[in-house]
């Protein structure tokens, strides 16, 4: 049976307060169904929220004698009041409780800046960033094997840009399993195993990225992979198939098994969660308000908190 969900259970999930998770389902970027006089959120609504890709087109960046930052192309995002104010963002990411956490600290400080939040995993983040459909893109980054950042990625997608760099946490990217792990999963190699059943992301995603770079690497193919084909839109979709028995394994941000206590999870690689933007909103009034939030004590503490983040490089500034 489908998983149900009450409105706390969903802002426990997402890391968000329960009021926000209210606000999505009247602004209907959350659906919900009535169930007598309580709401109720199933799984397949909160995946579809999780999945939404919304690519709103930002005008350029504004200052204070310029016009309103307005997303033309999309009737509903323009009625969102905060978007009509001149100093308006839009951030892409898969991280909600990350960009739910940054937005909170930034109103605490009183550096409030109105934000909409594009749900869009890295490779499309950064794509609809070099297309200046999002100001900002949340981007996870696998460290290499010699400890150090591979920024390869980001220059070759966003050729020709000048962009700034924001670390807000260290992670670890890694298989979620069952407790106890009863198919004893050591890697991925064993998700070639025909005892195994897996679940995957979707392409773009940093999980399948690093999925489909072990497959070229050993020259495993992806039909040996039970369930390569059934892709999840988020990790607690992932944490979810695992948890009910519908697949044996799957990759994911270990940080999110917080939220799983009848999972646990197997550590493949570090990696950055870094905030990536065109060095050109250094003009903007709100970068420097970005940076005092990222940097502040109430947001590492908060991190921390949230357990399964490292923050000893949070705040660190990097312009390629």
């Amino acid at each position: 049976m489908e998983k149900i969900y009450t409105a706390q259970e969903i802002a426990e999930q997402l890391k968000i307060k329960k009021t926000t998770v209210y606000e999505l389902i009247k602004r209907g970027e959350l659906q919900a169904t009535k169930v007598g006089k309580q709401l109720r959120i199933s799984q397949q609504q909160l995946d579809a929220y999780l999945g939404a890709s919304q690519q709103p087109t930002p005008k350029p960046l504004a200052t204070e004698k310029s016009t309103p930052i307005r997303a033309a192309s999309d009737s509903a995002i323009l009625q969102i009041d905060y978007l009509q104010n001149d100093s308006g963002l839009i951030i892409s990411g898969q991280t909600a409780q990350i960009i739910e956490l940054l937005k909170s600290c930034m109103e605490e400080s009183g550096d409030s800046y109105p934000m909409l939040h594009s749900y869009m995993n890295s490779y499309n983040s950064l794509y609809s960033l070099y297309f200046q459909k999002t100001h900002l893109a949340l981007l996870c980054l696998p460290y290499k094997k010699d400890g150090t950042r591979d920024h390869r990625l980001i220059t070759g997608m966003l050729p020709g840009m000048s962009v700034c760099l924001t670390t807000l946490c260290d992670l670890w990217l890694g298989i979620y399993v069952k407790k106890g792990n009863p198919k004893r999963i050591s890697g991925l190699p064993d998700f070639c195993r025909s005892d195994v059943i897996t679940v995957n992301r979707e392409r773009g995603c940093e999980c399948r990225i690093l999925l489909d770079d072990f497959l070229k690497e050993t020259g495993y193919k992806s039909p040996q992979i039970d369930g390569y084909q059934k892709e999840m839109l988020s990790h607690l979709s992932v944490a979810n198939a695992v948890s009910s028995g519908q697949a044996d394994a799957g990759i994911g941000d270990l940080s999110q098994l917080n939220a799983c206590p009848d999972l646990e999870g197997i550590p493949l690689v570090r990696a950055s969660l870094l905030l990536v933007c065109d060095s050109s909103l250094q003009q903007h009034p709100a970068f420097p308000a970005i940076q005092r939030a990222v940097s502040a004590e109430s947001f590492r503490s908060a991190l921390k908190h949230f357990g399964g983040y490292d923050t000893s490089r949070t705040g660190e500034l990097i312009t390629l």
